[in-house]
């Protein structure tokens, strides 16, 4: 109690924000985001994205930040984490290979992930294993594009959004996407494939949590404010009503 006490307490006090300027980033946004007074906003019933990019604006405003929102590709976006300072990013897996290399506020929202396949043409797969000469898709720089590299996939397919590997899932030039299924219907829309064109195969890449990275000279108080905020949001009913606004 007097833990939760002085976290809420360091969280309200006006003289307690931090007078770094944080550089925020997201990736991936495809249609879901739109610019407007210099920085990046949600779609209402966007999808996952949009509700990203408002939960992590009412994070700032709590925390007392008017820092804009840019979108980099999730590669770019994690150079920048990892080298540079005063740098947010979201949303990201938090995998072992990158536990170390930031400090995490989250989780923001769990997923379930798989391998998906052109409905019209089933490749038949069980187990990961039988995936593994199959040509896949995956996000650049994902935490799918790790997993599958050490499970020995050569025939990787690299693109910057989801929508355009379901594109060429719909179009034949491959035969696995790995997604999550939150959002799924979201970045159909955005490839323009009818969602009765894509199946998920029975194969679970794994759950996801996403979660928020700071860069490493984040200061041990912020994170701890970060995360407040992130649990104030929830606790006072406004993390429901963005996710109904923007993800639903």
């Amino acid at each position: 109690m007097r833990v939760a006490l002085i976290t809420l307490l360091l969280l309200l006090s006006p003289g307690y924000a931090s007078a770094e300027h944080w550089q925020v980033y997201t990736h991936s946004l495809g249609e879901q985001g739109v610019a407007s007074g210099g920085t990046l906003h949600g779609k209402e019933h966007g999808g996952k994205r949009a509700f990203y990019l408002e939960l992590v604006h009412a994070l700032l405003a709590e925390l007392g930040s008017s820092a804009p929102i840019s979108e980099v590709p999730l590669a770019r976006g994690l150079k920048l984490v990892t080298e540079q300072p005063h740098v947010v990013l979201f949303n990201l897996s938090r995998t072992p290979e990158r536990e170390s290399l930031v400090y995490w506020v989250g989780p923001t929202l769990q997923e379930t992930d798989y391998l998906y396949e052109n409905s019209a043409a089933p490749t038949g797969i069980q187990h990961l294993s039988d995936a593994r000469e199959l040509p896949v898709c995956i996000l650049n720089g994902s935490s799918h594009d790790t997993l599958l590299v050490q499970q020995g996939f050569t025939r990787l397919k690299r693109h910057n959004s989801y929508s355009g590997c379901f594109r060429m899932l719909a179009a034949g030039r491959v035969q696995l996407v790995a997604s999550a299924d939150g959002g799924l219907q979201q970045e159909l829309a955005e490839a323009q494939v009818n969602p009765a064109r894509i199946q998920a195969t029975p194969v679970v890449l794994g759950h996801d949590q996403g979660f928020i990275a700071l860069s490493k000279d984040t200061s041990s108080n912020d994170v701890v404010r970060w995360q407040a905020a992130l649990d104030k949001l929830r606790s006072n009913g406004q993390y429901q009503a963005l996710y109904q606004r923007y993800e639903q």
